[in-house]
Order: structure tokens, then C-alpha cells, then sequence
């Protein structure tokens, strides 16, 4: 009993270590999910931190560039690892504000070839190394795998897989169980399940898998994604008796409304039986609903019920990129880069 009871408190340890809370700062934080990969988690973005022979790769920054060295110094002072590659998972600033201090400790970044040239157009910070659609970082004796599979949440999402844990870094081509539809503002919605059914193809045997934002789960989260964006097109909602001339796609005017009444309340403008136009440098967005709340001070537009279409401005006679029925829509001004997001609560799906 003498040399058992040491052992058995040893596993017992052990096992608690697996799926512990690591707080790196207020903001930041990761979860252990084996002994060589973390989640890493701030202000609810996921991301991936995976160590092997004192060698590490990360996929995604946080959304500063204060918590992105705060995670490069946890990495290499308190793990005592080397990062060998940073992989920057899709364009948006959840997964790349850090770039630059990326950049700055030396670390070298791989991204999808479509997320350089978006981050190039963009101004923002562009990772080294490109690849397409897929590629393969070795980080002591174990690969991890780079993969673009399909359009998704953006044009330009990928997923990483670590063979050796069994373990699918989704990204936001994978929504948490139980979430909004989320951010569309730069999504294909029409191929989003398409690329979800790839990804089940490719990995669909994980053990763990990882979505772009909150709780982490198994393959399950693939299956709900796959049926997330199956949707219907269905006819509007409004009688458009009246003729409706959309504004000149070239304007400056940031909003355009039509509305059968218009009135204040509470500092909120609310517009009945409205078609609301609002547009940035990429995207038009077209509202079209029996009731829109708009809070200017915010630039702010939110809906319970509607019909929305989103224009791609960045392609010749703006293409209609999006057309679908919604429960709930939230639109607001981020920045520039990013422009309008587009939060859906849900998609109207009665109707195949």
C-alpha cells in the first residue's frame, strides 16, 4: 500500500489536470484538453495552442495585440516551448488582430492563400506563408493539418486537424450547439452547409471539436452546423405594390428607408413596414421588415421578423450574394476593415 497509494494519488492529479481552467489574464484563458493541446479563449473567440518536443503551433490571435503576446509568453516562458508556426485561421479580427506582435517575436504564420490576398486588399498584416487548399506543419515527430474546404462564414475560412489527439480545430466554419446563426456580414450561405458536410467527410471521426466561439464538443457539432444552414427561399413578406428603386450602389448615403410610417421613441427611430438600405465599402444590405428598430447614436438596426439580402459591391452590377428570412437580425457598424456585421438569430427554414 506504501507504493500504491502515491500512484493512485499521482492519476488522480493527473486526470483533474485534463480539462482544467488556465487563467492567463483577466481576458484570457485555456482550457487543457490533452497533455499537448489547449483552447485558448478570449472575450469568447476560440483558438488553438498545440505543443509537442518543446516545439508549438497556435492557430488564431486573440482579438488584441496586449493578450496575443500575453499567449506567446505563457507558450514559451511557462511551457517552455518553441513556436515553430502561427496559423492564421480566416481574415476577420478575431482570429488575426495579433498579427504584427506575431510578426514582432519572429514566429513565422501560415494562412489560406484567398486570406492573404484578402488581408493585402484589406491593409491589414499579411501572414508569410500561403498554401491551397491544404498543407501539412510539422511540429516535432507529429503533423498538423492546414485545410480550406469551402466558402463559409467567410470566403476564406479554413480547419486544422491534429491526427495524434484526434482533435478538429473548426473555426467559425463550425457553430457552437445551440448558437445564433451568427455573423453573415461575409458569409456564403448557400455553400455553408456544403462545406460543413466536406469537413465531416475529411474529419468527421473527431474526438473533440473546436468552433470559432464558446463551448467546445464532439463530431455532433459538425451534424448541427451541416443542418444550420439548410434553408429556405421564400417569397417576401411585404406587399411591394409600389415600385422600390434601390439607391445607386456607387452613393455615399449610408442608409436609405422606406417605411409606412416613421416615428421616435425613446431615442430609437422605429419604422413600420419598412425596407431599410444600409451599405459600407464591400456589402449592401437590404431590410426589409414589418417592424425596424434603428438607434442612429449607434449606427445600430435591429429586427425580429424580415426578409434580408446582402450585395457583393465588390464585383460588377453587385450580385445578390444573400437573400434569405430571418428571426431576429442585428446589423452595426464594427470598422473599416470589417465593415456591417450581419447577426442572425435564426433562419426561417420551413420550406426546402
Amino acid at each position: 500500500m506504501r507504493i500504491i497509494t502515491p500512484i493512485l494519488i499521482f492519476l488522480t492529479l493527473s486526470i483533474k489536470l485534463i480539462g482544467q481552467t488556465i487563467s492567463v489574464s483577466d481576458k484570457l484563458t485555456l482550457i487543457k484538453l490533452t497533455d499537448k493541446t489547449y483552447i485558448h479563449t478570449c472575450q469568447n473567440d476560440n483558438g488553438l495552442v498545440f505543443i509537442n518536443e518543446c516545439k508549438a503551433l497556435i492557430v488564431a490571435t486573440p482579438d488584441s495585440d496586449e493578450e496575443t503576446q500575453n499567449l506567446i509568453d505563457w507558450v514559451e516562458k511557462e511551457q517552455g516551448a518553441k513556436i515553430k508556426a502561427y496559423v492564421i485561421d480566416r481574415w476577420h479580427p478575431d482570429a488575426m488582430e495579433g498579427l504584427d506582435i506575431v510578426h514582432k517575436n519572429g514566429i513565422k504564420t501560415y494562412a489560406y492563400e484567398l486570406t492573404k490576398e484578402i488581408a493585402k486588399k484589406k491593409g491589414l498584416p499579411v501572414p508569410q506563408t500561403g498554401f491551397n487548399p491544404k498543407t501539412e506543419i510539422q511540429i516535432g515527430d507529429e503533423a498538423v493539418i492546414c485545410h480550406f474546404l469551402g466558402e463559409a462564414h467567410t470566403r476564406d475560412g479554413i480547419v486544422v486537424w491534429i491526427p495524434s489527439e484526434q482533435i478538429l480545430f473548426g473555426g467559425n466554419e463550425i457553430r457552437n450547439f445551440k448558437g445564433w446563426v451568427g455573423n453573415i456580414g461575409d458569409a456564403n450561405l448557400d455553400k455553408w452547409s456544403e462545406t460543413a458536410t466536406n469537413i465531416k467527410r475529411e474529419y468527421g471521426h473527431a474526438k473533440v471539436v473546436i468552433p470559432g466561439h464558446r463551448k467546445h464538443g464532439g463530431s455532433e457539432l459538425i451534424d448541427y452546423t451541416i443542418n444550420l444552414y439548410k434553408f429556405s427561399k421564400n417569397q417576401s413578406i411585404i406587399d411591394r405594390s409600389e415600385t422600390w428603386i434601390r439607391p445607386n450602389l456607387k452613393t455615399d448615403n449610408e442608409f436609405a428607408i422606406k417605411a409606412e410610417s416613421d416615428s421616435l421613441q425613446d431615442g430609437k427611430r422605429i419604422l413600420k413596414n419598412a425596407i431599410l438600405i444600409a451599405q459600407d465599402a464591400t456589402k449592401l444590405i437590404e431590410i426589409e421588415s414589418p417592424q425596424i428598430l434603428y438607434r442612429a447614436d449607434k449606427k445600430r438596426i435591429d429586427s425580429e421578423i424580415g426578409r434580408l439580402r446582402i450585395y457583393d459591391k465588390t464585383v460588377d452590377n453587385a450580385s445578390l450574394r444573400t437573400d434569405v428570412n430571418y428571426k431576429k437580425l442585428i446589423v452595426y457598424k464594427y470598422h473599416d476593415s470589417v465593415g456591417f456585421v450581419v447577426i442572425l438569430k435564426a433562419i426561417e427554414s420551413s420550406n426546402r
